[in-house]
């Protein structure tokens, strides 16, 4: 396969993926609930008020018949409060499965455009493979620890609902966006094997065809024009003052602010006790909403980010969420130094390789 086959065969695959979550609806319990609770109430009273003149088999039948009306309602009423809870939670894992899976054809999308001009020499092919190679890996463990919560929740759903007396539930899984997605088509090998197409997904990669570089700067000498890695953003200035940082923290800064426009603050060169940020080598990047979901997925993208372009900007190690990832692609946690800032949650520390005070 050729390596534009390669590209759109992932494109393809990762939108079939990102279409299993669905669009899922914003959840806030069972609908049902309040009416079925007023219709107990007003049983229930119409029970207590038989008139005192309803005697004999007729009366004692409707109180009978009345109370058990009662029970059953309130059976189905405590089942709706067990079972709510599950359908709220099953709508966010939808929705925060979509956005996970958003972010991996996001950095996807990033990496091809950023890779593509290198394309010409075999480097260049064996980076963009492994780089497609590793966001499929991601896009399987999404899927895969999906599966294990959905399970889980329409488990739980099926219990929660016995006082249905014995209604089957539904089937589905939560991810299919309306509990209807069967998980038959994840089982037997590997969750990506099912998958289905999405149109217009590979045009979201450009074409490697007609980027690849030809090694040439503009002058015609050879060489020239790969002094900087063909990654976007790299050719001004990042969000991070610059003016005391080390060429490849500049380049490391200008990289996450052109691939992550929701990021709108890196710190830079300050004071410390360890010699990161006094001697240029290290940035922090700063996550909105980072004790939110949506903040922790980002700061886990950021780091994958600068994890599978470690190479070409220098990197040394990132530090998020209590958690050390190294320039190799392993890891180690980290003790509690006692706040959110000290345990790199609210940002991700990022250090270079350093490369001097000249150039990017």
């Amino acid at each position: 396969m050729s390596l534009q086959g390669l590209v759109d065969a992932t494109a393809t695959a990762l939108g079939g993926a990102r279409e299993l979550y669905g669009q899922a609806a914003q959840a806030s319990g069972l609908p049902s609930t309040s009416g079925l609770q007023s219709l107990k109430t007003d049983l229930r009273a119409s029970v207590d008020t038989v008139p005192a003149t309803w005697r004999g088999a007729g009366g004692e039948g409707y109180k009978l018949t009345g109370g058990n009306g009662v029970a059953a309602l309130d059976n189905v009423v405590g089942a709706d409060a067990r079972v709510g809870p599950q359908v709220v939670a099953a709508s966010n894992e939808s929705r925060d499965g979509r956005s996970g899976m958003n972010g991996v054809v996001s950095d996807t999308r990033a990496g091809v455009n950023a890779i593509a001009p290198s394309t010409d020499t075999p480097a260049g092919k064996t980076v963009l493979v492994n780089h497609l190679e590793g966001q499929l890996d991601r896009a399987k463990t999404l899927l895969t620890q999906s599966e294990q919560r959905n399970i889980a929740m329409a488990n739980m759903i099926r219990a929660a609902g016995g006082g249905y007396g014995g209604r089957p539930m539904a089937g589905g899984m939560p991810m299919g966006g309306g509990m209807g997605m069967p998980m038959g088509a994840m089982g037997g090998g590997s969750p990506m094997s099912a998958l289905g197409g999405l149109d217009g997904l590979g045009g979201l990669f450009t074409p490697i065809a007609k980027t690849g570089r030809t090694g040439r700067s503009p002058s015609g000498q050879p060489g020239a024009a790969n002094a900087v890695p063909g990654m976007p953003g790299l050719d001004r200035p990042g969000l991070a003052n610059e003016s005391r940082l080390q060429k490849y923290t500049r380049r490391l800064s200008r990289a996450i602010t052109a691939a992550f426009p929701e990021i709108t603050d890196i710190g830079g060169y300050r004071p410390d006790a360890l010699k990161w940020h006094p001697s240029g080598l290290a940035i922090d990047v700063m996550i909105p909403q980072w004790d939110t979901p949506g903040g922790k997925a980002l700061g886990d993208r950021v780091v994958q980010f600068v994890q599978a372009h470690a190479q070409e900007l220098g990197l040394d190690h990132a530090i998020w969420r209590q958690t050390q990832h190294n320039a190799d692609g392993s890891s180690s946690g980290m003790s509690d130094l006692g706040s959110a800032n000290a345990n790199h949650f609210n940002h991700v520390h990022i250090a270079s390789i350093g490369g001097g005070y000249s150039g990017y």
